[in-house]
């Protein structure tokens, strides 16, 4: 008979497992917060990848989704905390969207992991499916939420405008899944792996010296939504020859259909000898519009561009289906409107049609918090990095 004494052990050790692997879902998660703004402590994005990766080591298909999704919840939950001032309850069923996309990922690690433990091509197909559930969570998925992926996390490096930020978190991940996953003579090549990212996270480009006189921008911003304000603002500044950019929505009735707003655009350009980048809407019909952004100078509207990925929840307007620079004095000058950058197709797009620079029209509301400022400002760093191009935004 079955000895009851050794069954208990054998039931305690599987419940102490299981509970080490619930503690470094979650420890694992806390870690990987720490790599974004406001903390942006980056080299940590190369340390909760494998620690999670431990948890999920054998764990199956069921328990190994159970682990990404309560990593991911609180991942999500810490990270994005300032979601909770844009949607107040209904930001615990985002967040809870988003760590579906990491139980996915651990249910795939974890069952593979346990059905073929020590196979050659497990560490590789583990980060190759990793890096395409981000990818699809960041650019495909109806919600389209592409902030905190471990590329972002490892922050801009010389690789940027070879790989980009998805490039960037395979590697990652790859290194993470050779060290964890890896057969004895993969493991050295995981940790050169992350020793590379180091160093290139170390090393990172400089800043880069500007040639010539350029072309000056005088970024102006304001949450009052109000034209006037946006004019008084400008008008006592000594600025000229330039780009003066405005926020979005800064005639949020639309240009168009104010005449006199039209003019006053009209002529601040003109007596500056500038072009005037502005967001404003433009109306489909009583009930839908487009988020604008239009360029003005002493001819008039020279070109407008249509946000091609509204915010969603947020009543943004209609999505826009074309991305091309605008022709202005100083050029083509790309002007996606502030969550278009958050994506690599539009500033792609917008710099394969000829863009030299790019003038943001943006607003990220005070009360949306400083963290989410900072995690903002970083995808713009990398937009601007993967393309080769000056990016104006406040």
């Amino acid at each position: 008979m079955p000895n009851p004494r050794n069954r208990g052990r054998v039931e305690a050790g599987a419940a102490g497992m299981l509970f080490r692997r619930h503690l470094l879902a979650v420890v694992s998660g806390l870690i990987a917060v720490c790599a974004f703004p406001p903390v942006g402590w980056w080299p940590l994005v190369l340390v909760g990848a494998p620690l999670f990766l431990l948890a999920l080591s054998g764990a199956g298909f069921r328990h190994g989704f159970y682990l990404g999704l309560i990593h991911g919840m609180v991942f999500y939950g810490v990270a994005l905390s300032w979601f909770w001032n844009l949607f107040q309850q209904a930001a615990i069923g985002l967040w809870l969207i988003l760590a579906l996309f990491h139980g996915l990922a651990g249910m795939i690690a974890g069952g593979m992991s346990k059905r073929h433990d020590g196979a050659r091509w497990l560490a590789v197909y583990a980060a190759l499916g990793w890096a395409a559930i981000e990818y699809f969570r960041a650019e495909w998925f109806w919600l389209r939420f592409p902030w905190l992926t471990h590329g972002l996390g490892l922050g801009p490096t010389w690789l940027s405008p070879w790989i980009g930020v998805y490039g960037a978190g395979f590697l990652v991940m790859l290194a993470a899944c050779q060290v964890v996953f890896g057969r004895r003579i993969q493991r050295p090549v995981g940790m050169a792996v992350a020793l590379a990212l180091i160093a290139l996270g170390i090393f990172r480009p400089p800043p880069v010296i500007p040639q010539g006189a350029g072309v000056p921008v005088l970024a102006v911003q304001s949450e009052n939504l109000d034209f006037e304000t946006y004019l008084r603002m400008s008008a006592g500044v000594p600025f000229s020859d330039g780009i003066i950019l405005w926020p979005e929505y800064a005639a949020s009735s639309g240009l168009r259909r104010y005449p006199a707003d039209l003019e006053k655009a009209r002529k601040l350009a003109e007596e500056r000898n500038s072009t005037l980048v502005m967001g404003t809407v433009a109306a489909i019909d009583e009930t839908k519009h487009y988020n604008e952004a239009v360029a003005v100078e002493a001819t008039g509207i020279v070109g407008s561009h249509y946000k091609n990925r509204p915010v969603p929840f947020m009543g943004d307007g209609v999505a826009g289906d074309r991305a091309e620079p605008l022709a202005t004095r100083f050029g083509p000058i790309g002007t996606p409107i502030c969550f278009d950058c958050d994506y690599v197709e539009i500033v792609r797009r917008m710099t394969a049609g000829g863009a030299e620079a790019f003038a943001v029209p943006s607003m990220d509301a005070t009360h949306w918090s400083r963290r989410q400022h900072l995690q903002h400002a970083e995808i713009f760093k990398h937009r601007a990095l993967e393309n080769g191009r000056w990016i104006a935004v406040c």
